[in-house]
């Protein structure tokens, strides 16, 4: 059982009274109902503020029985069971409810590395695909906590699945992923949920498995949807006692969207989330599958999950498609990993139709029409106009292109053959999307990679200093010593500290930024330099704020570290071998303040021998558009 409860606190109240059919938003919401959930309210918003005190003078587990114990003694508990995510209550009217501590979703080892994301563009866009919604949504509602793995997911996925003819269509993140979001998936195709899963009562006597919005409860959402709530499908949690958030139900996404007419790939990146009825979903669709974990899923293995799946199966360079169950059988990347603190292995599975595609038997490509390939095969020259063609197999016989010649200019809307003048040296993507002239949707993409000018890769330096956001990680935090053994902050996150995504603001070679994190707690400064061919960097970062009831302190120098090659697809990283971090680390302070009792727990060294990363990642931002011509 593993509990850091300083950090993450979340209080949760649900309902288990009857479900009636109730057409009228907020039917049944009576002033007796009102009093007995604020009842219960009142006895959570207790224990979570007293919780907050006992974390600060006694051990964690010895904090958490405490809570137990006040649940307990409360008139309007019934019951109460402790755990691994927290504290399950059972109340007196009906009402569940408890404590979440833990989302159980934290990575061991290094959360911000880059996905794997192994393919590359290539020339073939396929047109017809299985999935029938030529759109997908991202729903990520803690994205303050997981930005630097979302926009990977947003940014690879959105590339590969261009290749055949879906659009990322939508993105929303935090407050945006209200309840209402989650009542309008029936018009997309693919459907990926990236959240924190509630086992209740327990993860080893599950009823329940619950995935949590981004949207803080308030009167006209609670009103709308009092019926799923009295019915258990929509509880509200209290996190760290500032914004009560929505969470739901299996069955409340699938009583509120009718998925009867439509082949879906649905994506649940959350912890638990093939246990309870979560993959009975697939039995909603008219064809499709669900796919989901069988326990608490580390949050990198998750996101790579995502990314890998829709990156292979919507590969177009291969003469199939790959479907669910072959990439599910696919072993260059295994589905499993061993969680270490669960001492169990926990795997990716699905429910549905193993031969779910996301293409089929239509291709796109583009032609060069160069004797020689230039300026695909070799580099072309500023202001010489070169010909393309764009060939289709395809049933559909009334067509259109539209191209994009990758400098930033609107797409033109021309015929599959085409002469393009680029007015600048520099390296460009040119892309044609196909559509269906009847009805306007995209059937099929290609792209080629366009080289004008002087051939020769970028500098290091040049890339670097194009991105325009930093992060860090060093850890595990259970590395740290600390100078007594009963506080909080030994009992920290068993994860890295985190620097949160930091715009950057570059100054020659010197770089500083500085962010606050998503519930303006804490302040993260940065400041640093690399050296001037890019090879190494060296950061100067801080942290201060408020957690866990004191005011907490870090400050990490490291010197000259260096760049990992080779490159990845989407940033900059700098990291190396687990034994070798210590050369490079020449500072850490750590301290943590009560001002109630003027306790103070000070960092007094490290083991080393435990640290298993300390990475420094720069990611790309935009650059500037460049003018060009293009004529028929």
């Amino acid at each position: 059982m593993h509990f850091f409860g300083a950090l993450f606190v979340v209080s949760l109240v649900f309902f288990t009274t009857c479900k009636t059919d109730d057409p009228e938003p907020g039917g049944g919401w009576t002033e007796e109902n009102k009093e007995s959930y604020h009842q219960v309210l009142n006895v959570q918003d207790q224990v979570s503020e007293n919780l907050d005190d006992w974390f600060q003078t006694m051990d964690s587990l010895d904090a958490i029985n405490e809570a137990y114990q006040s649940f307990i003694n409360s008139e309007f508990v019934s019951s109460a069971t402790i755990n691994s995510q927290g504290i399950a209550v059972q109340y007196t009217n009906g009402i569940r409810g408890g404590l979440f501590l833990n989302p159980m979703d934290e990575d061991l080892k290094k959360s911000s590395e880059p996905l794997l994301n192994s393919l590359q563009a290539n020339n073939s866009g396929n047109l017809k695909t299985t999935v029938n919604n030529r759109s997908m949504i991202l729903l990520n509602p803690h994205y303050y906590q997981r930005s630097q793995l979302t926009d990977q997911i947003y940014d690879i996925s959105l590339s590969n699945l261009n290749r055949v003819g879906i659009d990322l269509a939508d993105f929303y993140k935090n407050e945006e992923a209200t309840v209402d979001r989650f009542t309008e998936l029936a018009d997309y195709g693919i459907i990926q949920i990236y959240s924190h899963g509630w086992a209740y009562p327990s993860e080893t006597n599950i009823e329940q498995i619950y995935l949590l919005t981004g949207e803080t409860a308030n009167d006209n959402t609670t009103k709308k949807y009092w019926a799923d709530l009295s019915s258990g499908d929509i509880p509200i949690v209290a996190v760290n006692s500032l914004d009560n958030k929505y969470y739901v139900s299996k069955e409340f996404i699938a009583n509120h969207n009718d998925f009867s007419l439509d082949t879906v790939m649905f994506y649940g990146g959350f912890c638990y989330s093939f246990l309870g009825d979560w993959p009975d979903l697939a039995d909603s669709f008219a064809r499709g599958a669900y796919l989901g974990f069988d326990w608490s899923v580390l949050t990198f293995f998750n996101a790579n999950m995502s990314v890998n799946s829709m990156a292979l199966m919507s590969d177009t360079s291969k003469s199939q498609p790959m479907d669910i169950a072959a990439w599910m059988n696919d072993t260059e990347l295994e589905k499993s990993f061993w969680h270490k603190l669960d001492n169990r292995t926990v795997h990716i599975l699905y429910a549905g139709d193993s031969d779910l595609t996301l293409w089929d038997d239509i291709s796109v490509k583009i032609i060069v029409l160069s004797s020689d390939g230039t300026p695909v095969s070799n580099p072309g020259e500023a202001g010489v106009a070169y010909s393309f063609k764009c060939e289709v197999v395809s049933d559909v016989s009334e067509l259109e292109y539209v191209w994009d010649i990758g400098t930033g200019d609107p797409p033109y809307t021309l015929s599959n053959a085409v002469n393009i003048t680029w007015s600048e040296e520099g390296k460009y993507v040119l892309k044609v999307d196909v559509r269906n002239k009847n009805n306007g949707n995209i059937i099929g993409t290609a792209k080629v990679d366009v080289t004008i000018g002087d051939s020769g890769e970028e500098e290091l330096i040049d890339i670097l200093k194009k991105q325009n956001h930093v992060y860090l990680g060093f850890g595990p935090q259970t590395a740290f010593i600390w100078d007594t053994i009963s506080s909080p902050a030994t009992k920290r996150d068993y994860g890295d500290l985190e620097w949160d995504s930091m715009p950057i603001v570059w100054d020659g070679f010197n770089f500083s930024g500085t962010v606050k994190t998503y519930d303006g707690l804490e302040t993260h400064f940065v400041n640093g330099t690399v050296s001037s061919d890019g090879s190494t960097v060296s950061v100067v970062a801080e942290q201060e704020g408020y957690s866990g009831g004191a005011d907490i302190t870090y400050k990490l120098t490291v010197d000259n570290y260096p760049v990992e090659l080779p490159l990845g697809n989407s940033g900059v990283m700098y990291r190396v071998e687990s034994n070798l971090i210590q050369n490079y680390v020449t500072g850490f302070e750590g301290r943590w303040y009560w001002s109630a009792n003027g306790h103070v727990v000070n960092y007094t060294g490290v083991k080393w021998e435990e640290i298993e990363s300390l990475y420094i990642y720069f990611n790309w931002g935009a650059g500037a558009p460049k003018p060009a011509c293009v004529d028929m």
